[in-house]
């Protein structure tokens, strides 16, 4: 997740860091696979949840990318990590690169430990994958949560994807989410515009998967983005929701597991401190 620059107050740009954070839990001995769903030959486009911070995450999932990789499923690889208008610099850098450090100069967004990301960047220059930028940008989210959904997209994407028109059902449990996120301590008046930045992101995503009709797609995105009942999934073509499996990565199983994901991938937690304390090191203004 990158770092939102709430406009009203500069304190937000702390706590939301640890947005995805908060959902720290306690220590599993091993990791363990789940499934809500059985397994599709249909299936072409998979959204792969993420921890941000935790590595043994990120090593699950790149096996399971190998694994599809062998299975010649030739995947373009979408990725919240970079940004949508870098897209022209990382096709540069994927074909004059021999690293993955060279890729990340030319065309890496801030505000990610790429740590986590180097070795699924570096297995698409040596198998020659497609990589695409699949976010918006902290700036394109600014404008969103200030200007509403007009100030990035176009009149006919929102009318294509009805952005503008949630359910009261989604809009409630987003606004759940990000106010859970932050431990409850966010002013009511951050809380919708966040929750337009999230909305925004989650559509842009959804069509960067609609682009591509006849190709398998990965998402590499925050459990939060992928997410079935809220989202990159609800906003999918209702022909690519039915070819579609979501894969949540977590530190604890919750019963919710079943609604947001179709396979659930347990894994050992990491140690971190407590998200909620930067609210007693960082007041904020009401």
């Amino acid at each position: 997740m990158l770092i939102l620059k709430f406009p009203l107050q500069p304190s937000y740009l702390l706590i939301s860091f640890f947005l995805i954070v908060a959902l720290s839990l306690p220590f599993v001995s091993q990791a363990q696979s789940r499934d809500n769903q059985n397994p599709s030959e249909a299936t072409r486009i998979f959204l792969l949840g993420e921890i941000h911070d935790n590595p043994n995450g990120h090593s699950l999932r790149l096996d399971l990318v190998m694994q599809l990789i062998l299975q010649g499923k030739n995947p373009v690889v979408a990725m919240e990590q970079f940004d949508r208008e870098n897209q022209a610099s990382l096709d540069l850098a994927l074909t004059s690169c021999k690293d993955v450090d060279c890729v990340l100069v030319k065309a890496g967004s801030p505000g990610w430990d790429w740590r986590f990301y180097k070795p699924l960047v570096q297995l698409a220059l040596d198998k020659k994958i497609t990589l695409v930028a699949a976010n918006l940008s902290n700036a394109d989210v600014r404008k969103v949560m200030g200007g509403g959904y007009s100030a990035v997209f176009s009149p006919q994407a929102i009318a294509k994807y009805n952005i503008d028109q949630h359910s009261n059902q989604l809009l409630s449990v987003q606004r759940k989410s990000i106010r859970e996120g932050h431990c409850n301590m966010l002013p009511l008046n951050a809380i919708d515009p966040m929750v337009q930045g999230q909305i925004a992101r989650d559509v842009w995503m959804a069509s960067v998967i609609n682009h591509f009709e006849d190709r398998t797609v990965i998402l590499i995105a925050g459990n939060g983005h992928v997410r079935k009942d809220v989202g990159v999934f609800q906003w999918l073509y209702p022909e690519n929701q039915s070819q579609t499996q979501v894969h949540g990565y977590v530190e604890r199983s919750e019963k919710s597991d079943a609604d947001w994901f179709d396979h659930v991938h347990l894994m050992r937690s990491i140690d971190r401190e407590d998200p909620c304390h930067i609210f007693t090191k960082t007041p904020l203004k009401k």
